[in-house]
């Protein structure tokens, strides 16, 4: 595979996971959302060509922002005339140019334009929920003495992408999995699978950090393409949610990405535990 040779400017995040159902979309918008809020240059772009699910939300929030009279932060939307490889990387080759981040929301399922997407990135995002089903990609556990027996198909499919890019990429490829939908208090059955996610992360090659949990604000704003932060635009929508807002700020805290905007706009929360 090649790779963009000149230019290079923006970090490519990229949330990729084979199984749907996961908040992988969700998760996308959140951090596009932040990003541009922080102030920085951000495009985002669907190659979940069944779905596009994140599309959809930018343009509802193009619609909220018509219908309720406000200017909301966005990132510029790429859009693919042709669906292939070829394509995504001449796209990606000047996004990276002209934006300091590209947010890029996959398939959930193997394709040719999900590899050079995964191939290409600097982040790689995988949002999993509490489910021993999720694990199945990412590495299979032994019912019976919890061992790791292999790894899953995604988790080779990563390992094989990431190490041809080593010599060439900036920085190491930083590969995440995100624990979503996680409850407050875990079940016998959630700390089992964080006990298999934690044996498999050596292994595959990827770190845990926590991500979104299950709530109504979320699957409400989201059709809007809105935020709790936008609520503070348009407040006839909603109370601020102190919880909730720094459930968004943690998970962008564990992503450490290299946006010096963001770590500023989150670093009040983390000093004080105010949102």
């Amino acid at each position: 595979m090649k790779y963009p040779a000149s230019g290079q400017r923006g970090h490519i995040i990229v949330f990729a996971n084979e199984k749907g159902g996961v908040g992988k979309s969700t998760s996308a918008f959140h951090t596009c959302i932040a990003l541009c809020n922080a102030g920085e240059s951000v495009a985002a772009l669907d190659v979940d060509l069944r779905q596009l699910t994140l599309h959809h939300a930018l343009w509802a929030r193009q619609e909220s922002e018509r219908e309720y009279g406000v200017k909301l932060p966005g990132p510029e939307q790429i859009l693919l005339a042709q669906q292939n490889e070829n394509e995504l990387e001449e796209k990606l080759r000047m996004a990276r140019i002209h934006h300091d981040f590209i947010i890029i929301d996959v398939g959930g399922h193997d394709s040719p334009i999900a590899r050079k997407a995964i191939f290409m990135a600097d982040t790689i995002i995988t949002p999993v929920n509490d489910s021993f089903i999720d694990l199945d990609m990412l590495g299979r556990i032994d019912p019976r003495t919890g061992e790791l027996r292999t790894l899953g198909n995604f988790a080779r499919l990563v390992e094989h992408l990431k190490e041809p890019g080593m010599a060439i990429r900036p920085k190491a490829l930083d590969w995440v999995v995100m624990q979503n939908r996680s409850r407050n208090f875990a079940t016998k059955n959630e700390r089992k699978v964080l006990d298999a996610l934690e044996k498999i992360a050596p292994v595959a090659g990827f770190r845990l950090v926590p991500g979104l949990r299950e709530r109504v604000t979320y699957r409400e704003l989201f059709p809007m393409g809105l935020t709790l932060f936008d609520l503070e635009a348009i407040p006839e929508l909603g109370k601020p949610q102190p919880n909730a807002r720094e459930e968004i700020w943690a998970m962008l805290r564990a992503l450490n990405l290299p946006s010096a905007a963001l770590n500023k706009a989150i670093a009040p929360a983390a000093a004080d535990g105010s949102s």
